[in-house]
């Protein structure tokens, strides 16, 4: 009981801790849901300010082609007389264009970078005279190209985008006579953004905020510009006027596990990005993440909420269960009495139901063995008394030749009594054989090899009887766990049965070996096409001493000690007979698959 209440005292706390660790997991999730949410809406409208600004600039992409093409245009700058008239028919030109256009400006300069001709010419702010040699659109298109550039106006003070167009000459195509350029400013898109009340700007390839909703991050940069760089942008006078001071951008990796929250200008806001087309900018969509925040704090109380209830709950449960709980035990202490006695009554009962089965038991054992004692004793006295009765008459034999002085006869008739007695010492030694148990080591053995072995005894026996060998193995070496000696005295078995079984056979005799693997066992087939295996020779194929041969030629103990030897290495021994004749004997090993498995059934082995 003491130890019950230390254990209830220590789980209360973990308790506790889980579900403070749950609620504010749930606080996280929630927090990473409403991240993933804004990031979803960001990602989207990013998209949409893109096209806008995608349309702005591309609106008159077209423009700097058409005024190029135009015949006031290039008369004026390849003409050599009437100047005056030529000039003021180009400026009518730029005007009615520009005001068709809704551009802010269009002008044309000489190869020199001069302005000679602009929309403009009547204003205040008239680019007439000017040279803009310096700026990177004139000079992109002086070799051909297209040229296109965001800058603020030396002239006018305000920021626009410039698109360039080459001028061709009409006497020849390919000569350059001078440059267009429309501009084209964006106030009217960016005021439109800041209506929206959303946090969005445009960054140039060097990170420079070139259009914003908020105008006081315009012209600011996302990173310090190198001294490089900031030289490159006084030589094309882009910002004139402009410190280029730097953002304050920092990442916050750790908000809702997201990498594109970062802080700007103090503001934690989830960022999505956009490349603008053949333009070199960069929208960045800012969208505040103060949301993501309160929907953590928030789910995080209701989780804790929702956790107090469930546990009053679960106490009130528990009480309610421990009182139906008493009551239960009552009930279930009286059916138990009544079981228990019901029980021991079947446990006497079987009881002594198993004390009757081990009398029979012990009975049919004592029987079984009686029975396996008198079939070998008779098999034993079978072979045995041949060979004795034998001896006694060639002994017989043999006395009288002596009497009779037939001496010469005599050592015949005594050498008849030794091959006898060879026979009898045979029978004997197969005995042995078949009675112990193997002590010989497990080894990985190759049953390519110990195939090898055993047909090469046959060799010659199988070219003087006309025997026709087919055998079939694999290249790779085949290993299994056994003795090598072991398998060569089963294969040399199963071969010279084979061989005795054709020996009526004056032609056409066949002996057939295979070695195959099936699911992971090896399996060696030899096949004869004798005279097969008749059904009562099947069923004592692999007694002790049944054997067919006459007497004298075999011993009935080679399939039974070959059947013993398979069987103790795990495999099994099998014959039938096969179409149209003859029979074929099977060995089924497993295949060792490794060393280690090698290993074990050494160990195995040796225990």
């Amino acid at each position: 009981m003491l130890r019950s209440n230390k254990l209830k005292l220590l789980v209360w706390p973990l308790v506790v801790a889980c579900l403070l660790a749950i609620c504010l997991l749930g606080g996280v999730t929630a927090e990473r849901i409403a991240i993933s949410g804004i990031r979803a809406t960001a990602a989207e409208r990013v998209l949409l300010y893109k096209s806008t600004l995608n349309n702005a600039i591309n609106r008159l992409r077209h423009l700097p082609i058409v005024i190029a093409q135009h015949p006031a245009i290039s008369d004026h700058l390849e003409a050599s007389s009437d100047q005056a008239q030529l000039l003021a028919a180009a400026h009518a030109y730029l005007s009615s264009v520009n005001t068709a256009s809704d551009a802010a400006v269009s002008y044309v300069l000489d190869l020199e970078g001069n302005t000679i001709a602009a929309s403009n010419w009547q204003e205040e702010e008239s680019f007439v005279g000017r040279n803009y040699s310096f700026r990177p659109y004139f000079q992109n298109a002086l070799s051909g190209q297209e040229g296109r550039f965001f800058a603020i106006g030396v002239t006018t003070g305000r920021a626009g985008y410039f698109t360039s167009r080459p001028v061709f000459s009409h006497t020849d195509p390919q000569q350059i006579i001078g440059v267009v350029v429309v501009k084209v400013e964006m106030e009217q898109l960016q005021a439109d953004w800041r209506e929206a009340g959303e946090l969005v700007f445009v960054t140039d390839t060097d990170g420079i905020v070139v259009f914003t909703s908020v105008p006081d991050w315009a012209y600011r940069t996302l990173k310090p510009l190198s001294a490089e760089k900031r030289k490159q942008i006084e030589t094309n006078r882009a910002f004139i006027g402009q410190e280029l001071d730097a953002l304050s951008v920092e990442k916050i990796s750790a908000l809702g596990g997201s990498q594109d929250v970062v802080k700007v200008e103090g503001q934690n806001v989830q960022i999505s990005q956009a490349q603008v087309d053949d333009t070199g900018f960069t929208v960045s969509y800012l969208a505040e993440v103060s949301a993501a925040k309160t929907a953590r704090w928030s789910a995080t109380v209701l989780l804790l909420a929702a956790s107090i209830l469930s546990v009053v709950l679960f106490l009130y449960l528990r009480e309610r269960r421990r009182k139906q709980a008493l009551d239960n035990e009552a009930i279930e202490a009286r059916k138990i009495r009544k079981i228990n006695q019901r029980l021991e009554a079947e446990i006497n009962t079987r009881r002594q139901a198993e004390n009757d089965l081990r009398s029979a038991q012990e009975e049919l054992v004592l029987a079984s063995k009686m029975a396996a004692l008198g079939r070998m004793s008779a098999a034993i006295a079978h072979e045995v008394n041949q060979p004795i009765a034998a001896i006694r008459t060639f002994a017989a034999s043999g006395k009288l030749l002596l009497e009779r002085g037939m001496t010469s006869d005599a050592t015949h008739t005594l050498e008849d009594i030794k091959n006898v007695t060879e026979h009898l010492a045979t029978i004997t030694s197969d005995l042995k054989l078949f009675a112990r148990s193997s002590s010989e080591p497990h080894s990985l053995v190759s049953l390519q090899e110990a195939l090898g072995h055993a047909l090469k005894l046959f060799s010659t026996e199988l070219i003087d009887k006309n025997v026709e060998l087919i055998s079939h193995t694999p290249q790779h070496d085949i290993m299994v766990s056994g003795s090598l000696t072991r398998i060569e005295q089963v294969l040399t078995n199963l071969i010279r049965n084979a061989l005795d079984a054709m020996a009526h056979k004056r032609d056409a005799a066949l002996l057939k070996v295979t070695l195959e693997t099936e699911d992971g066992e090896a399996v060696l087939r030899v096949e004869d096409n004798g005279s097969g295996l008749s059904a009562e020779v099947s069923e004592q194929l692999f007694d002790p001493f049944f054997t067919t041969k006459p007497f004298g030629e075999g011993t009935g103990l080679g399939l039974a000690i070959a059947f013993g030897i398979i069987d103790e290495m795990g495999g099994k021994l099998r014959a039938r007979n096969v179409e149209p004749n003859g029979a074929v004997f099977s060995i089924r090993l497993d295949v060792a698959k490794s060393a280690a498995d090698d290993q074990e059934v050494l160990a195995g082995a040796a225990e």
